[in-house]
């Protein structure tokens, strides 16, 4: 009895001593679990929580707009305004950037990315939305005129950036805008004079008129001089 007993109490400590004495363990209904483990769980659960504290509440409308030319290339404000309600009881910073459809495979079929981006303006570049409040961003277009560029589809997106004021957190969520630009049709719009062209043609209406001209006086003059015979 004595020997068992012994043994028994010598393998305990022999299983005791099988764990290094520097592994910090935690016990839950009565198993050993390793503290990195738990670590490792924990730690993208209080990531998450902290993710969604620090997100600022915000509306943004509207998800997607479509500006449409049809009589004349837009170089004016489109009327078109985008809103931003602050739904936080505190203030937000909202700034924004322009960007092509990213990534290439989120653009609608049968679009396009517009040839330029800096025909495209948004104003003004950032505004802080007080508490509750509502803000207004405008968009501007500056197209040339270019015969090129009738009869295009483009999309681009404008990306609203907001966050807390005095508050520049790794954790903010953005908000992309869809905006569609259509131009003109060719055949609907006249084509663009061309400079060289106009030049051409007004030295030959002077050369015509000039030769007119010419050919009177020499008419008259030939005329006198036949009378005064």
């Amino acid at each position: 009895m004595k020997m068992s007993m012994s043994r028994s109490i010598n393998s305990s400590k022999r299983s005791v001593e099988k764990i290094p004495e520097n592994t910090n363990v935690s016990k839950c209904y009565g198993k050993e679990i390793p503290m990195n483990k738990t670590f490792c769980v924990l730690l993208p659960l209080f990531l998450l929580f902290f993710a969604i504290s620090c997100r600022a509440n915000v509306i943004v409308e509207p998800a997607e707009l479509t500006i449409t030319i049809t009589d004349n290339f837009l170089q004016e404000n489109t009327s078109t305004n985008i809103t931003i309600l602050n739904d936080n009881n505190y203030t937000i910073n909202v700034s924004w950037y322009l960007e092509n459809p990213n990534p290439p495979s989120l653009l609608r079929p049968n679009r396009t990315f517009i040839e330029n981006l800096s025909w495209i303006h948004v104003a003004p570049f950032w505004q802080l939305v007080d508490p509750y409040a509502i803000a207004s961003f405008s968009i501007f277009l500056t197209i040339p005129q270019r015969n090129d560029l009738f009869d295009q589809h483009w999309e681009a997106w404008v990306t609203f950036t907001p966050h807390r004021e005095h508050d520049n957190g790794v954790f903010f969520q953005e908000y992309a805008i869809r905006v569609y630009i259509d131009t003109p049709v060719s055949s609907a719009q006249p084509s663009i004079p061309d400079s060289n062209a106009q030049e051409h043609d007004f030295f030959t209406l002077l050369l015509i008129t000039g030769a007119i001209i010419t050919g009177s006086l020499l008419a008259l003059f030939w005329f006198w001089k036949k009378k005064s015979t």
